[in-house]
């Protein structure tokens, strides 16, 4: 029975969130914002981005940053999407190109980074634009689809996708070898070492992981666009953002529930977040602060879970004490 008030407890912290988010929206927008019609929208809006934290979770829990992801996203769809069409294999065709070529361009930064031994920003950062610009190298100018190839884009194909790789994340997280020792190396990588974790191997591991889900991003991208152009001036890095909040949130909610169940409510609180803010008529830049502004406190209360709990037992234990000194 204890056990089950704990896991309730845990499961109602976890949704709090969100559910806290949609009534200041609903709130603040005088009801623009809250339908089932645009929960709905959210939901589907909220899948990419999910693919793209999955993408990065694993790196971030181990303490690297890969920003290569949205170039490799674009780069892949451009790629895949052209060999595709000269090639005539249609959606499957398409998935396999992307998703082979995502792969690939993640075990190339595994290798780089284990090679060059340069901290991984640098490194991503500098792939980053290498992903981007070879597009514009090769000659192609841009990929088309049609709608009808897009189908996986569309319901309920898009929700089939989420829950299979969702599923896959999870298993491999939680019940692998390579998620016990990403978290273990994510803990302290000096201790993981000492108890004979091959650090470099985990590292590797990761990024190649994470191109399988990148991949999957690049096909929705693709398929919900239906055309993608080159793009420039690391621009593809916006992609990442919504999904790294989406990570931080899942590492404040770590204790609550598992990261994999994490990373899709964290996300779509952040695409919540943003078409409220939408319907309430904000700009970018306004968006882009009131985003921020709600992640920073966030992480606050998570670095602060600590203090804020010694803090409540010490007026607990000053209570019981002035309780004892009056009745003595």
């Amino acid at each position: 029975m204890k056990k089950l008030k704990v896991n309730l407890l845990k499961m109602l912290k976890t949704i709090l969130l969100p559910v806290i988010v949609y009534l200041v929206l609903l709130i603040a927008t005088g009801g623009r914002f809250g339908k089932p019609s645009s929960l709905l929208m959210v939901f589907r809006l909220s899948v990419i981005p999910i693919m793209i934290a999955y993408a990065i979770g694993m790196n971030m829990t181990i303490g690297m940053w890969d920003f290569s992801v949205g170039g490799i996203i674009y780069a892949s769809a451009i790629l895949g999407g052209t060999l595709s069409h000269k090639t005539g294999t249609g959606v499957w065709g398409m998935f396999i190109f992307i998703v082979g070529i995502a792969i690939l361009f993640s075990t190339l930064n595994g290798i780089l980074y284990k090679l060059m031994k340069i901290p991984s920003l640098v490194l991503t950062t500098g792939m980053l634009m290498v992903y981007e610009a070879l597009p514009r190298v090769i000659g192609i100018k841009e990929v088309k689809i049609s709608i009808s190839d897009g189908v996986l884009a569309q319901m309920p194909w898009c929700y089939i996708i989420l829950f299979v790789m969702f599923a896959l994340f999870y298993v491999v997280y939680n019940k692998t070898s390579l998620g016990y020792n990403v978290k273990a190396t994510g803990a302290n990588q000096i201790i993981a070492s000492n108890a004979g974790i091959d650090i470099e191997k985990v590292k590797f591991q990761s990024f190649l992981f994470g191109g399988v889900f990148a991949g999957l991003a690049a096909v929705l991208l693709l398929s919900n666009n239906t055309t993608i152009r080159p793009i420039a001036s690391m621009g593809s890095i916006h992609l990442l953002f919504d999904a790294m909040m989406g990570v931080f949130i899942a590492f404040f909610l770590s204790s609550s529930c598992n990261f994999a169940v994490g990373i899709v409510i964290g996300t779509v609180s952040m695409q919540m977040l943003t078409s409220g803010l939408v319907a309430m008529g904000l700009d970018t830049n306004a968006r882009s602060i009131a985003s921020g502004l709600f992640l920073l406190i966030l992480l606050i209360i998570s670095s602060n879970q600590g203090s804020f709990a010694k803090m409540v037992r010490r007026k607990q234990l000053a209570k019981e004490a002035n309780l004892k000194y009056t009745e003595g």
